[in-house]
Formats: C-alpha cells, structure tokens, sequence
C-alpha cells in the first residue's frame, strides 16, 4: 500500500488541523499549568532535574531537558512545541507507517492517531510527556522493522539512527521508556545475536538518566500497594473496564474524562475499534508482513493485559504485591497508561479496514468516504475539545512568584512549600487542579509533599525528606521548635502560598519574613542550616552517564538529519522520501 507524496501532503495538514483543534486554547498567552502539566518562564537546571533530590525521579529527564531548553527559549513557547509535537508525530507516523493506497483510509489512520480517548485524556490529566512516546511509537515501530530486514552495516545505520531517536523521545518519561524498550526489543528480536544485542544497548543506555538515580535514591523503592485501586482503568459506563479500554479510553480519573464516554458514543467508539481490528488486523498482516503482525499483536495484547490488571481481581492482587514488594512495580499503578501499543494497532486497524471496504466498493463515489473518514474521530469523540478547555487554557503567574525565585536564587538550603500538599487550586487558574509549580519554579531543592490524594485515599510517599517534615507539621511545634527543627532538616527557606487550599499551616513567627503581602509569601529559618548529604560519588555517576547518553543520542541526531538531507537533495520534487 503506497500512498502518493500529494496525498501525504494533504494529510499532514489534516493531522496540523486537528491537533490546532484540540490545543485551541494555547493561542492564549500565558504558560501551560494543568493537572500535571507544568511549565514556567524559566525552569532551572537543579540537582533534582537529574534525580538527585531526595524524591523518587518520576519526572526525569524530563525536568532536565525542559530547563535546558529554558535556557534557548521562554517557557511560555516550549509549553506550546512540547505538545504540538506529539501529536504531529503520531499523525504522521501511523500515516507513513500503513502506507494505504486510498485518501479514505490515509485520513482514518491519521486522524484517530490525533483525536482519540487516550490522546485527549492524558492531555486533560497533563501527563504531555507520556504522548511523546506515543508519537514515536509508529516511527519506532517502521524503524526497528527496517533494522531487522537489513544486513550490512551501512543499511543498517540509518534505520538504526532512527530508532535511538525515537527511543530517546519515549525515554523523557521512565513510562514511555519501558514501552519504547519493548517495542524495540520485540519488533527487532532475531537470531542475530550481534544486532539483539546492539538494540539491548541502546534499549538500556536511553534507560540510565532516570535509572540510575532510582536505583542510587534514598527514597522509597516500593509504592503503596491501595494507589492500584486508585489508579486502576475506570469504566465509563455499564459494561466494566475492559469495555471502556478497548474503546481507548478507561482512565482512572473521572475528571479528564469526556462526558461522551458515559453515553451511546462510548458504546459506538468501542464497537467501531471492535469492527476495525475485526476488519483491519487481516489486511495488516500482508501490510505489515508475518513477523511484525504477530510482533504487534503480542505488544497490544501485553498492553491491554497490563491496562486491564488492576481492575481484574486476581490480576490485581498480584499487581498490589507487586506495588508493595518489587522495587520500581510502583509504575504499573496507573494501568491505563499501558494501552498505547494496543491504540498503535486499533488506529492502524482502522486505516486498514477503510482500505479494505474501498476495495470491496470500488464503484462507491470517493466523496462520501473521505467525509466519512474526516467525520468519524470527530463524531466519535465531539467534545474533546471542551474537556481540554480549561486545562490547556494558559496562565498568568502573579508577580510575587518571580521574586521569590530570586530570592531563593544560589542558596544551597532546601525550601518547604506550604500548605504541605502535592496538588494546588488557585484563583488564577480557574477550573483546574494543578501539581505545585514552585519545583520548577525555584532554583533550589524543593521539599513538597509527594502523598497522593485519590477519592479521599491518601497514599503514601517515597521521599523521606518529605516523610519527616508531614510528621513535624502534623505535631504542630511551637513556632521556635519548628524553625529548629526545620534548620535541622536542611530546609533554609519556607514559602507559602498564600491563595490555595490545603492543610492548616502552623504558627510561622519564629521565621524572618522576607516577601509579604502577596499571592506568595517567603520566610527564612534563622540560624545554621544543616548542609545536605554529601552526593559527589552519586552525582559523579549521574552525570558522567547522562552526558555519555547525551553524546550518543546527539550523534544519532545528526546522522538522521544527514540522511534528511540528503534524500531531499536527491530526490526530484515530485518524490518524497519515507524517511523525511
């Protein structure tokens, strides 16, 4: 199935429209702030960027490129690129992965890639980071199923390059990173042992930034085995979990989720994803060829098991253990989030099956199919854009959190955001709950309470700092124990933000205050500060191997643009390259 360089033209700019759709509401000006999105003028680069602080790293690299790029551009503009991105990814890629011959079935493939459950409830819970492993996914996929048809090294170095970028995109997020290494191991798994175990290396060296300091962290390594009801895939309407899963949606929070999915279009989504791969998964096999359908397969059907587990009774039991004994099983809690390899196949399935009714209808008008297909995400899905309405709306941070920064600018204390709680609600971001921005805020470690409020269950943390410092507010010292007892812990500087809900706050007057007044106050601890632990072994090995990770993956970048480069060269105007 080819489909002609004009017609991939086309559905590129379909897939930019509908991904200007969904994030309509960032040509507002202001900084994404949603849930888990958060985004800053100018994040700083700080030891717990790289994992180094005392929580467990979740948000790593992650928070290591943002402020790196900080540094290049405003906050402000790499909100906005780092969740167009993804979405042109996955449009693109799943379109250039199937390849149909039809535009009926390039606009099916293309635009649920873009407008589907998953897609827009994980942007409506700002899990952004998430969706650049999704949007690699297809080129992944291609890339890896090139490296393995080919032999000679030559041949093999541009696929190969390919594909460690690709991994490096999944690998922002410790998530994204074990999906992209599965897809990566098992789409290229042969007898070869040279090539398995070059892709193993590769597998394993995007996998160190955030590795590396899990496996070295003093926090707690095991997860609290109530977050896998808490987390577990939600059913949206009669008919259990995996009914809703299999519709692409079934994420563990009611909030994010479109109001549509409780009705007749979330039964029609799920049988519209049923008839697609009931039609489509056939077709796939000659398209994809034997290895890679039944490789696919295996990995939708992984991820469909794992998305279902917590909400199975005795695959959840396994999964609470799991939680609550393996070190690193805490991220399988959120189960849903393990769907996007069997999305990968359901958008493909449906390209597929478009493909293969213009085939059995030849004499059918074209007209009529491609509305159908322009329609049928949109009819699917027709409130996606209200649900991310509110949390895509950009924000105007008050005045008082820029002089805070500076302030707390080149202190080696750590600070305590008060109240003490993981997630804010604030006057000037209506309609949203938000993850405290001060971490990315404040170039010093940040103490913040990593607990987790689900339904009115309050799970347990891993950071010990944050362990010891809930204990001390919740015995409520008198003003001059507290600050004693804060200088002990590290902890410099103290800001309350003064426009949020959240447990009572305790008696601050043996603080100095420094910033008053405001949306956000800052005090300092009188007296000596306890330094911070000693690291320089553990931060030598952090950055020796991020950097090592760097190099590689920057040389992987500059030989894909070489072969970008020149295939658009040589090739005439008329062409067009699949690899560009």
């Amino acid at each position: 199935m080819r489909g002609r360089p004009t017609s991939l033209l086309l559905i590129d700019c379909w897939v930019l429209v509908l991904a200007l759709l969904l994030l309509w509401p960032q040509r507002l000006a202001g900084y994404g702030l949603g849930h888990d999105m958060v985004f800053t003028p100018r994040q700083p680069l700080t030891w717990q960027s790289v994992g180094l602080g005392s929580a467990a790293p979740r948000a790593v690299p992650l928070d290591a490129l943002v402020a790196l790029a900080s540094k290049v551009a405003p906050g402000a503009v790499i909100g906005r690129i780092a969740l167009l991105a993804p979405l042109l990814l996955a449009g693109w890629g799943a379109a250039r992965l199937l390849r149909p011959r039809s535009a009926p079935a390039l606009l099916a493939v293309a635009g649920l890639a873009v407008w589907n459950p998953y897609v827009v409830e994980r942007l409506a819970l700002g899990q952004w980071a998430l969706l650049w492993a999704y949007g690699a996914l297809p080129w992944l996929v291609r890339a890896a199923g090139r490296l393995g048809c080919q032999r000679g090294w030559r041949e093999n170095s541009q696929p190969a390059a390919t594909m460690l970028c690709c991994l490096a995109c999944c690998a922002i997020t410790p998530t994204g990173a074990l999906v992209g290494a599965g897809v990566a191991v098992a789409v290229t798994a042969s007898r070869r042992v040279g090539r398995t175990a070059a892709v193993l290396a590769a597998v394993v060296l995007v996998q160190l930034p955030w590795l590396v300091p899990a496996l070295t962290s003093a926090a707690g390594a095991t997860s609290d085995p109530r977050a896998v009801a808490a987390f577990a895939a939600r059913p949206e309407r009669p008919g259990g979990a995996l009914l809703s899963l299999l519709g692409l949606g079934g994420i563990w929070s009611a909030d994010v989720t479109p109001a549509s999915r409780a009705g007749l279009l979330g039964y029609a989504s799920t049988a519209a994803v049923l008839a697609a791969l009931a039609l489509g998964v056939p077709v796939l096999r000659d398209v994809l060829g034997v290895p890679m359908w039944r490789r696919l397969l295996c990995l939708a059907g992984t991820g469909l098991l794992l998305a279902v587990a917590g909400s199975v009774p005795g695959l959840s039991a396994l999964l609470r253990w799991a939680v609550r004994e393996l070190p690193g099983a805490g991220l399988l809690r959120d189960g849903q989030k393990w769907l996007m390899p069997f999305v990968l196949l359901a958008v493909l399935a449906t390209g597929a099956a478009v493909q293969r009714l213009t085939d059995w209808l030849p004499e059918l008008p074209g007209w009529p199919a491609v509305l159908a297909s322009l329609a049928l995400p949109l009819v699917l899905l027709p409130d996606a854009p209200a649900v991310l309405k509110a949390p895509l709306t950009p924000v105007r941070y008050p005045v008082g959190w820029q002089q805070v920064a500076e302030r707390v600018r080149g202190s080696d204390a750590a600070v305590l955001v008060l109240p003490f709680a993981a997630y804010r609600s604030y006057s000037w971001a209506p309609g949203r709950t938000v993850l405290d921005p001060a971490p990315r805020w404040l170039a010093a470690e940040t103490v913040v309470d990593d607990r987790l409020v689900v339904s009115g269950t309050v799970l347990a943390g891993e950071d010990r700092t944050a362990q010891r410092v809930a204990m001390l507010l919740q015995a409520d010292p008198p003003a001059a124990a507290l600050a004693r007892a804060l200088a002990e812990q590290g902890i410099g500087w103290v800001v309350r933000e003064a426009d949020t809900p959240g447990p009572p706050i305790p008696e601050l007057a043996g603080l100095q205050p420094v910033l008053l007044g405001g949306a956000i106050e800052l005090y300092r601890v009188p007296g000596p500060v306890a330094a911070a632990a000693e690291q320089r072994g553990r931060r030598w090995w952090v950055v020796l191997l991020d950097l090592l990770t760097a190099a590689v993956v920057g040389v992987a970048i500059v030989v894909r643009a070489g072969f970008a480069a020149r295939g658009l060269l040589h090739s005439p105007v008329t062409s067009s390259s699949e690899d560009s």
